[in-house]
């Protein structure tokens, strides 16, 4: 028995021809697109496999960095310079399929933040920000964000609509735990930021106390600093020697810094230390287009460091990788 065609209605065979033009039009479409997704999920996976390759260089080179500091003995001990080795900034030396950069900086030679509520290192701080044409006043804003709401001494500058990020909000009480952190209180941006980085420094507190004044060392401090904190006189300090060739030596440089001191820093506002104990480790790790930055804070004790912040800044930048 033959069968009939059934016929269909004219409506519906425009609309099938429609339907099969559509699926044939995304046929056509994902065909062309195809070789293009897959180009596009091939170099996903390449530089998510270039960002875990570059964390591992950038935390080798982070590793080399405290070996340094730790290795450090360059100087005489008790005497933190900039001569030390590790002071000699690494940009773009190749490691595997990659780039390494590693700068150590010295951050007893800057003021810190976090020892605000000292009232001299307050003056100190406004000093600086005088000299850097920044708002004295916003230094009367770190304190109360970093006090006791209790303390009385700290009571101004706290209240609603005390942050730059939020419509209203109290300060955080606690210490700061870096520069960037200035961001949310009112008055500051990335331009001061930028301003402030090498003459500034945010000293971790890991019991979450502002705890006692930090020192500088003068040996490593800009000029800024030392103007900031009292050393007025415009020469720097003598030069640190690779070693003392006898111990009537090393007394000619200790009578000739101390001579300095009390020449130029008759009244400084901070206590002067010759020797650091904080220092900050900025490495990066580039492979192809990825580049991953940590900075970590440490504490030297001896010969032992530890670390008390850190921080990952994973960017998409080009090689070679220079650290600033």
């Amino acid at each position: 028995m033959t069968r009939l065609p059934i016929p269909v209605p004219r409506d519906e065979r425009g609309v099938a021809l429609l339907s099969a033009l559509f699926a044939v039009a995304l046929l056509t479409i994902i065909v062309i697109e195809l070789p293009d997704a897959t180009l596009v999920h091939t170099h996903l996976t390449r530089n998510a496999g270039n960002a875990m390759a570059a964390q591992l260089l950038a935390r080798s080179a982070e590793l080399a960095g405290e070996a340094l500091i730790s290795n450090d003995d360059a100087n005489p001990p008790g005497v933190t310079c900039r001569q030390n080795p590790w002071a000699l900034p690494i940009f773009g030396v190749p490691a595997g399929e990659g780039v390494v950069g590693l700068q150590v900086s010295d951050e007893s030679g800057k003021l810190d933040l976090n020892s605000v509520r000292d009232p001299r290192y307050q003056e100190a701080l406004k000093e600086l920000f005088r000299t850097l044409t920044i708002d004295e006043s916003l230094v009367d804003r770190i304190g109360p964000w970093i006090s006791d709401p209790n303390d009385p001494a700290m009571a101004t500058g706290g209240g609603t609509n005390y942050c730059a990020l939020a419509m209203s909000c109290t300060p955080r009480h606690k210490p700061l735990q870096s520069i960037e952190e200035l961001l949310m209180i009112s008055g500051f941006d990335e331009q001061m930021l930028a301003r402030l980085r090498p003459y500034v420094t945010v000293i971790p507190r890991p019991d979450g106390k502002p705890g006692a004044a930090q020192s500088v060392n003068p040996l490593t401090a800009e000029l800024a600093v030392l103007t900031a904190i009292g050393c007025e006189g415009g020469t720097p300090p003598p030069d640190c020697p690779q070693s003392f060739a006898s111990d009537e030596k090393k007394q000619e440089w200790e009578a000739s810094f101390k001579e300095w001191q009390t020449t130029n820093c008759p009244k400084a506002k901070v206590a002067l230390k010759k020797q650091s104990n904080f220092y900050s480790i900025l490495a990066s790790g580039a492979v192809g287009d990825v580049t991953q930055t940590l900075r970590t804070v440490v504490k030297r004790n001896g010969d032992k460091v530890e670390t008390l912040s850190w921080q990952e800044r994973p960017i998409a930048a080009a090689m070679p990788v220079e650290v600033r």
